[in-house]
């Protein structure tokens, strides 16, 4: 199904829940509504700080017995 055709049926499926004189109001309430998702979300991205990398080294004398895949 291509990008045009979902579209089109998204649209009649919402006229059939919502009828097409309420069908503006519920596509500029769901727009509104992910407009604040996404700037809540990146809000939360802002806020909490990502973990340094972390780099694990090894010498091969740390290497106690080698596992074979079964």
């Amino acid at each position: 199904m291509g990008r045009a055709e979902s579209l089109v049926l998204i649209v009649v499926l919402g006229a059939l829940v919502f009828g097409w004189r309420r069908l503006p109001g519920a596509v500029r309430d769901l727009g509104r509504a992910r407009r604040i998702l996404k700037a809540e979300a990146q809000a939360l991205r802002d806020d909490v700080p990502l973990p340094p990398n972390r780099t694990i080294t090894a010498d091969p004398a740390d290497v106690v017995e080698r596992r074979t895949g079964s």
